[in-house]
């Protein structure tokens, strides 16, 4: 597994903070963050997940799966799995646990990297003190979000993405600079300058690494299973003894719209606060980390 460590620039640890990347990301993703953490008094790490940056890739076709999901047990990268590898790497690289440095953690993440960061608080209560969520994931494939005309194309669909040589065509096409800056220019609506050859380099250089690649992409966009955030925010939150949360969300996030979000969201007990962030959106910390980091550092604060 790949990580990133910016240790406190100064004085005593004042706790770990855990940044969790969306799909197709990695941690540099959070480049323009982690710094400014680090410098408030927190020992912050920023991992890539397995499957992506420049962790190992199994291949899902040939490899055991890790952890099972119950619902779809064939997917190795499932986020059942992936909540594990970050409750490991917490007890084992960060030093948090009981009988540990430190008690717990404070969770920050993106994208998809939402229901990660959920799963591990919901399996691992005792890790994670409290969660901030940027632009979670709608998971409008999932099997309990497609619509009836839609559940007999959408697993289709996955199969011959996943099963056949389309798949292989398919992720080249989109692998490719121009077209991931076109995309994430999509993404980037208040300032799509950010998408520059740098980011576009994080992004493609490390998912690339490996020959298994294009077989981690595709096992993934056909795992319509698992948990959806709603689900495990009901288990959440400090009325239960659990992880309380904070929610992010870019207005103009043209992929997970807000209104959505705060419809299935916004009055859940778990989440203490719902802040929109104006004009910004699907990964609003580094399209504008000068707005960002500082809802980031105030999380911090609340929780430390």
């Amino acid at each position: 597994v790949r990580f990133q460590h910016y240790p406190t620039t100064g004085g005593s640890s004042r706790g770990v903070a855990l940044l969790i990347h969306g799909f197709g990301g990695n941690a540099e993703h959070w480049r323009k963050n982690a710094p400014s953490l680090a410098a408030a008094g927190f020992e912050v790490y920023a991992i890539d997940l397995l499957g992506y940056g420049f962790s190992s890739k199994p291949d899902p076709r040939t490899t055991l799966p890790l952890t099972l999901d119950p619902s779809m047990p064939e997917r190795f990268y499932n986020i059942h799995m992936w909540a594990e590898q970050q409750a490991a790497f917490l007890q084992e690289v960060c030093g948090v646990g009981p009988g540990k440095r430190h008690e717990s953690a404070l969770v920050i993440t993106n994208s998809i990297g939402s229901s990660v960061g959920l799963q591990l608080a919901v399996e691992f209560p005792h890790l994670v003190k409290a969660a901030f969520l940027l632009d979670p994931s709608l998971r409008m494939l999932h099997v309990k979000n497609q619509a009836p005309w839609e559940k007999p194309f959408v697993p289709a669909v996955q199969w011959v993405l996943r099963e056949t040589s389309l798949g292989d065509w398919f992720f080249g096409a989109v692998a490719k600079p121009q077209t991931v800056q076109t995309i994430l220019r999509v993404i980037y609506p208040a300032k799509p300058e950010a998408v520059d050859d740098e980011l576009v380099d994080c992004i493609l250089k490390p998912g690339l690494s490996s020959p298994n690649a294009t077989r981690v992409f595709m096992d993934f966009i056909s795992y319509s299973a698992g948990p959806l955030i709603q689900d495990q925010l009901a288990s959440l939150g400090r009325d239960q003894g659990r992880a309380a949360v904070w929610i992010g969300w870019g207005t103009a996030d043209p992929w997970e719209p807000i209104e959505a979000g705060r419809k299935l969201y916004g009055d859940l007990k778990a989440v203490e606060r719902f802040q929109e962030l104006p004009l910004l959106g699907h990964c609003p910390m580094d399209e504008a980390p000068e707005v960002v980091n500082p809802y980031l550092l105030e999380f911090l604060e609340t929780f430390a």
